[in-house]
């Protein structure tokens, strides 16, 4: 692949890359000219989205990692710094949940929720902060939600987290700008593998396209469009907030 682009020579890192969102947002970077580490805890899932990036003239690794554990993120970005020599941009997209009210929800999964939805970006930023000014800087963009915004019933640990987001997305661009930009992009109901994992029924899927004035639910590209524009330098003066891509879901009030 021609290295051009609109984030040609760069390298990036997506969380959570191996299927869904992450993967198409790994897809859509490499394709404008980033070198890409495919990071995610499936091995064989991630080792097929790298290898078809590569196949498709390329160029992107793939890393084994549980985000929500330092010794492997600090690997993440080393194997990606060896890789390709810098990291530039940064998409902390991996999440795990339990859905239950607090005095359902079981501890185990109030923490496993948030040590992958919240304290993952937590440990990229410590680990990989470093690693990015070796070369001049660059950009982390953080998966949140409309969930960010508003809150939905039994959605204690998942709420929290994606509510968390905004609040580290903010607080890391202004510790680390200006050479570190930091923003969150806030996907509504977006159709991934996923919603067929859980098996839900056209009838939902239905219900919740109508939800939105754009009347349809979103796709993977539509929020890995909106993280290639965080990530290029047409963003440069973009930071400290976040961006929704929700179809207009949250415009409406009843």
């Amino acid at each position: 692949m021609e290295n051009t682009g609109r984030i040609a020579g760069k390298a990036a890192i997506v969380t959570g890359a191996a299927s869904g969102i992450g993967e198409v947002t790994a897809q859509v970077l490499a394709r404008e000219g980033a070198s890409v580490c495919v990071a995610d805890v499936n091995a064989e899932a991630g080792k097929r989205v790298a290898g078809k990036i590569n196949a498709d003239g390329g160029e992107a690794i793939f890393v084994r990692t549980d985000v929500g554990k330092s010794a492997q993120v600090i690997r993440m970005f080393e194997r990606t710094e060896k890789a390709f020599g810098r990291v530039d941009i940064v998409h902390n997209n991996a999440i795990w949940f339990r859905h239950g009210s607090a005095t359902e929800l079981d501890e185990k999964d109030w923490d496993g929720t948030l040590n992958i939805g919240l304290k993952a970006i937590f440990l990229a930023a410590k680990y990989g902060i470093p690693v990015m000014r070796k070369t001049g800087g660059g950009v982390i963009i953080n998966t949140g939600s409309v969930h960010s915004l508003v809150s939905f019933a039994t959605a204690t640990a998942y709420d929290s987290a994606k509510a968390g987001v905004l609040g580290l997305t903010r607080t890391l661009a202004i510790d680390y700008g200006p050479d570190i930009r930091v923003c969150a992009v806030l996907p509504g109901a977006i159709l991934t593998p996923l919603w067929d994992d859980l098996k839900v029924p056209q009838k939902e899927r239905r219900r919740y396209a109508k939800m939105v004035p754009a009347n349809r639910l979103g796709t993977g590209e539509d929020i890995a469009n909106a993280v290639l524009f965080l990530a290029s330098d047409e963003a440069s003066f973009i930071t400290g907030t976040s961006l929704t891509v929700d179809g207009g879901m949250l415009a409406r009030t009843e």
